[in-house]
């Protein structure tokens, strides 16, 4: 785990300007110093309490830390100003990540109100704070969102999550592939085979010897009547599917 340990500026390219007005950088040193090491320790605390998993606590040093930073940005500072900008950057990337931890921690995914914050806090985050976010961590937490919702009985609501899931396009093979799955046994479940049938093709796209999924698209070609071109849907891909789903009924 990473610590700040001092406040010296970092940026070695304005060494040669600093020496040459060694008074003036000394004065923006001293009127700068308080704020900054405070910035600096609460950084260093919210660190510590997210490492231990203590989000709540953490939350509030890293509020504290980015506060500080920008009271050191408002003495509108020459040598150290590029110091700062990268280090206000790294506490709101860590800012966001806690935030996201805190609201997936623990059983609250597994509650309405929880997925619902979640969710909340989702969409309400800018693009540029968005990208902080591992993309994968997301699906991961949408995907049980929607694992609950299935075993809950709300169907629309899964498939609502297991569709954001997919529309990520993270590269893991297993989320994929469990994903679809679900999606599929829903849309069984609805009664659309056609859509249904789709869903279990792509499963075979991240795991092509699937016995679960052959034995569903089975069950969809029997239900529509097709079970003699189960050769071409078992190496079709998802759009082929859809196309020969097209050309043979």
């Amino acid at each position: 785990m990473l610590y700040y340990s001092n406040m010296e500026p970092n940026d070695t390219d304005n060494t040669e300007e600093k020496l040459k007005n060694i008074e003036e950088w000394n004065k923006e040193r001293s009127e700068i110093k308080p704020t900054l090491e405070m910035a600096i320790e609460c950084h260093n605390k919210a660190r510590r309490e997210a490492y231990w998993k203590n989000y709540e606590k953490a939350w509030e040093f890293f509020k504290q830390a980015i506060e500080n930073y920008r009271n050191a940005l408002k003495l509108n500072p020459k040598y150290y100003l590029r110091d700062i900008i990268e280090r206000v950057d790294f506490v709101i990337e860590e800012y966001v990540n806690n935030i996201f931890n805190l609201k997936a921690s623990g059983d609250r995914l597994s509650t309405e109100q929880g997925a619902r914050e979640f969710v909340e806090f989702i969409q309400g985050l800018s693009a540029d704070e968005r990208k902080y976010i591992d993309q994968y961590e997301l699906a991961m937490r949408y995907f049980k969102i929607a694992d609950v919702c299935f075993q809950d009985g709300n169907l629309d609501r899964a498939y609502e999550f297991f569709s954001k899931v997919t529309d990520m396009q993270c590269n893991r093979p297993f989320l994929n592939r469990d994903t679809y799955l679900k999606m599929g046994e829903i849309l069984y479940r609805k009664r659309k085979f056609k859509e249904a049938l789709v869903s279990f093709v792509s499963v075979l796209s991240f795991d092509m010897d699937n016995a679960e999924a052959v034995a569903n698209i089975d069950k969809c070609l029997k239900e529509l009547k097709i079970f003699e071109h189960r050769f071409k849907f078992l190496f079709a891909t998802p759009n082929e599917a859809k196309k020969l789903i097209m050309e043979v009924l």
